[in-house]
């Protein structure tokens, strides 16, 4: 929460008053309460669920990584540049070749993603996803 923010609540909204303390307390105190929750939830989602690689939608293909190369740290920077990887999701990948990286592209997508994932010194493949 913003330092401001949380004097100004705490402060009575600037008034001083006993009340308007008290009512932004309480507003505080909620406030940081929900921040908490929410934050719980989050864990626990992805605990529960964990993560899993993208599905775009676009198509029938997916890319497959085969083999990690001699540069682990540049490929795990690649992956996390993708929308829907952690970096958690990445070492994950990377940790279990032959993995999929990305699934539901269309042929082209699919073959720019090997180009740029081959580029870190990564071996892939793109094949027809088929899921299980």
């Amino acid at each position: 929460m913003n330092n401001w923010f949380f004097r100004f609540l705490t402060s009575g909204f600037g008034t001083g008053t006993a009340a308007g303390k008290a009512l932004g307390w309480t507003i505080a105190i909620c406030l940081i309460g929900l921040w908490i929750f929410i934050w719980l939830v989050k864990i626990i989602y992805k605990a529960i669920v964990g993560e899993k690689i993208p599905h775009y939608k676009h198509g029938n293909y997916c890319v497959e990584l085969v083999a990690i190369g001699e540069n682990p740290k540049a490929l795990k920077k690649q992956l996390c540049e993708f929308k829907g990887y952690s970096s958690s999701l990445a070492k994950k990948v990377m940790g279990s070749v032959p993995s999929l990286v990305v699934t539901g592209l269309d042929k082209e997508a699919a073959e720019d993603f090997q180009t740029v994932i081959d580029a870190t010194g990564a071996t892939t493949e793109v094949k027809i996803y088929q899921p299980k």
